[in-house]
């Protein structure tokens, strides 16, 4: 269930050399639909320190809103928690 929260790095792509005039046939890729924002209210600090994280680790700050809750979400699996998740 943790594949369903946690964002993966993508691994590098090998292109293939395309000879001239040879058309490439793409496949269209599903976007991903996020819920709506949720506007979860927190303090100056918090925010600015959430900022500077996302920023020092190279990620937006929905990326590392994800990975965290994914976080917290394996840690308490671990502890025996059973949380019942919700798809829309």
């Amino acid at each position: 269930m943790l594949s369903l929260f946690r964002r993966k790095p993508k691994a590098p792509v090998e292109a293939e050399p395309v000879a001239p005039n040879q058309c490439i046939e793409a496949e269209p890729a599903e976007p991903f639909r996020r819920v709506k924002q949720q506007n979860i209210k927190a303090s100056d600090d918090c925010c600015a320190a959430f900022a500077a994280i996302a920023e020092a680790q190279g990620i937006s700050k929905a990326g590392l809103f994800e990975d965290m809750v994914a976080e917290r979400f394996e840690a308490l699996r671990r502890q025996g928690v059973k949380l019942e998740v919700l798809a829309e």
